[in-house]
């Protein structure tokens, strides 16, 4: 493993988000390539790639890399790549077998209390999911989201780096479908019927 890199790996398991973003900088697009090449969509595989970042971010006091950490960061991304193509898979077999039935029993709508269900429990979870992020990382997201403003607005007010507010916006949204998962395939499933 290069030295370099080893620096960053090591800044990283110490909770250094400089480090964290040099890593990002240099391996976003690289892995982007790889992630588009396996799942044929740019805007997933940025999403695959934020998702390998973030879980980096998650296990970093305890990972080991044995080999290069560009072979860990590609390994990585295939692997998220490949179990993004079977989820999809799986997503897209189930949602064609809803009858019309289940369609109507899942409608999101305030004629429907199943709808309306649905949607008070999404909506808490997701102001949990939101309370739970860390507190730089939530003051951003609320900043960018819930007041409107722009990263550049963002990185003034704050006084840090437009890259460092793309990162915690990265987290952030990794982090809502982290928590947000078991609710992915009914949300997608409603929005389409």
């Amino acid at each position: 493993m290069e030295l370099e890199n080893q620096d960053l790996i090591d800044g990283i398991r110490k909770g250094d988000m400089i480090a964290y973003e040099q890593l990002y900088n240099r391996y976003y697009v690289f892995l982007c390539v790889i992630a588009e090449h396996i799942v044929r969509n740019s805007s997933d595989a940025e999403e695959i790639v934020s998702d390998v970042f973030l879980k980096l971010w998650s296990i970093r006091e305890k990972i080991e890399i044995t080999t290069s950490l560009k072979g860990y960061l590609v390994k990585a991304v295939h692997n998220t790549s490949l179990n993004y193509l079977e989820r999809d898979r799986f997503v897209n077999h189930n949602s064609e077998r809803l009858s019309s039935t289940d369609n109507s029993l899942l409608a999101w709508d305030s004629d429907y209390p199943l709808g309306q269900l649905y949607e008070k429990e999404v909506i808490e979870v997701l102001e949990n999911s939101i309370a739970s992020m860390p507190e730089a990382c939530r003051n951003i997201f609320l900043l960018s989201r819930k007041d409107n403003l722009k990263y550049s607005d963002i990185a003034c007010k704050l006084e840090i780096s437009v890259n460092t507010v793309k990162t915690q916006i990265k987290i952030a949204l990794a982090h809502l479908r982290r928590d947000l998962k078991d609710y992915l395939t009914i949300l997608i499933i409603l929005m389409f019927f």
